[in-house]
């Protein structure tokens, strides 16, 4: 069908690629948000050492290329079909280029890489550090601005990209020279696919990816100068910030066939958030995929944390800038893919099953921590570890407790969140990723928070939301409400009694945690 025969029959065309952790996918939509074409692939992770996960740039570029012409194959549309493009990838994860010949100097050195962990740990215990926090401390008691508060109990970790750039700063100082000198740039994945998709014409972000860098300071929706002056690195690297939709270019003509224009540029679980139409203040999402994010809807004002968890800029349209408080557990993903690679089940769907098959875990525990534990916990040295086990432990009460894990961690961020934020939450919970097939966790999830979960149709509500965003800029939509009447549920979980069954095991659980802190340390 002709560019022509979809305007006179009415039809535009989305396309949202999400790169993730460990898939990247394509959906293109129609109006009314049917999927009409997908492709997608195992994203290709580098791990040649402990503690390190890197991406190499030209393999993404790639597997990106690939599964949107093969998405446009399956739906039998050209690229000028497409009225415009939104993408949306997974934050932090960071790498550097020769600003005028374009030439990598590094992988990706994603979110989940911990060999910062000693860098991190240094920082947070420097003396410089703690001047500019017992400065912020002060200036809160005068000023009382939250903005004061918020600096005074940031904990730095691993999953900061300012961290783990600061530590590749250190190990490879010739670098750092040149980038002080203004010969490099900055990017995480979504400013280097919108410099490559354009030419190298635009170095761009947007304000969700650069609020999750914690090189941005929320509180004037700039980047943080404070934080580049004490680790000593310069700015002139960063992106210019842009709204979540905007005008982010066209890809150029050589690469589809024709310009596709890129309309919203968006991370990862704020895209989420946008797809699953979490836009009253107190709606709760969480996303169980490669990891577990608990995001809430805050507001228009970041709240401060002292647990660790991040007030993030969810979106700005606009005159509109919206917050979420998101907590995350990294290694959920990475749990059920090592279950099954080392033959507890020979495939994921097997798992509800096999939990179901017995009462109890039989007081075995397992910390999903190959990356750490984050907040409130806030340990990168934490390991994994199964504790418990005894000669009667079975196969399936491993994989319960497996189970149990993640509807544990989830647990432990909403009770850290009840616990700051001080306005009512949300009586449901919105689901999505690709845990939410497992009626088990979600189930367990639904009975411990003591919240209906409502799980969406489409679990993959990341390529959702950048579909929405970008579709809201090319006004195929025109406003949120009408998003809203495009998602649907799968199914809604209503929390049974079982509260006070399960205290006592989360309180163990929470022993066995202690017992995994602070493992993985320099001796």
């Amino acid at each position: 069908m002709s560019d022509s025969q979809h305007q006179n029959c009415g039809m535009a065309y989305v396309l949202a690629v999400d790169i993730g952790t460990t898939t990247i996918r394509c959906h293109i939509y129609d109006n009314q948000t049917e999927i009409v074409g997908e492709s997608s692939q195992q994203l290709k992770v580098i791990q040649v050492q402990a503690g390190c996960k890197e991406i190499e740039p030209d393999s993404l570029w790639s597997q990106f290329t690939e599964v949107v012409k093969d998405a446009l194959t399956d739906a039998k549309l050209t690229a000028a079909d497409i009225t415009v493009m939104g993408i949306s990838t997974h934050r932090a994860s960071f790498t550097l280029w020769e600003k005028e010949s374009g030439k990598l100097l590094n992988n990706f050195i994603t979110w989940q890489d911990t060999r910062s962990a000693a860098y991190a740990d240094s920082v947070n215990k420097s003396l410089s550090y703690g001047l500019v926090k017992n400065g912020a401390k002060f200036l809160h008691l005068v000023t009382r601005q939250s903005r004061w508060k918020m600096a005074s109990q940031l904990i730095f970790s691993t999953q900061h990209a300012i961290i783990r750039l600061g530590w590749y700063f250190e190990k490879y100082p010739d670098i750092k020279r040149r980038a002080m000198a203004g010969e490099i740039l900055y990017g995480a994945i979504d400013t280097w696919l919108v410099w490559k998709l354009t030419g190298g014409y635009k170095h761009l972000t947007d304000y969700s990816n650069a609020s999750s860098s914690a090189m941005f300071d929320p509180f004037v929706l700039d980047w943080n100068w404070i934080y580049f002056k004490l680790l000593g690195m310069p700015m002139n690297i960063l992106p210019e910030i842009r709204d979540t939709c905007d005008d982010y270019g066209c890809c150029t003509a050589d690469i589809f066939g024709a310009e596709i224009p890129i309309g919203a540029v968006v991370a990862d679980q704020q895209s989420a958030m946008f797809g699953q139409c979490c836009f009253n203040k107190g709606d709760i999402k969480c996303t169980m995929g490669t990891g577990t994010f608990m995001d809430i809807n805050i507001g228009s004002l970041p709240v401060p944390s002292k647990t660790g968890l991040y007030s993030l800029v969810c979106w700005k349209i606009k005159d509109e800038v919206v917050f979420i408080a998101e907590g995350n557990s990294a290694d959920t993903g990475t749990a059920v893919e090592w279950g099954q690679k080392i033959g507890l089940y020979s495939h994921v769907s097997e798992t509800a099953t096999l939990a179901r098959s017995v009462s109890d875990s039989n007081g075995t525990y397992f910390i999903p921590a190959f990356s750490g534990i984050q907040a409130p916990v806030n340990d990168d040295s934490a390991c994994c570890a199964f504790i418990g086990i005894k000669p009667t432990t079975s196969k399936q009460h491993m994989v319960r407790a497996m189970l149990e894990s993640f509807a544990f961690r989830f647990k432990q961020l909403l009770n850290t969140a009840e616990a700051e934020i001080k306005f009512p939450l949300s009586d449901t919970i919105r689901m999505d990723g690709g845990v939410g097939n497992n009626e088990f966790v979600v189930q367990l999830l639904s009975d411990l928070a003591n919240k209906n979960v409502d799980l969406a149709k489409n679990l993959d509500a990341t390529c959702l939301g950048a579909a929405f965003l970008a579709g809201l800029q090319a006004g195929i939509w025109k406003s949120k409400e009408e998003l809203k009447n495009l998602r649907e549920t799968r199914k809604i979980y209503h929390s049974r009694e079982v509260q006070e069954e399960y205290n006592k095991v989360m309180q163990e659980w929470e022993r066995s945690l202690k017992r995994c802190k602070r493992w993985n340390v320099e001796k």
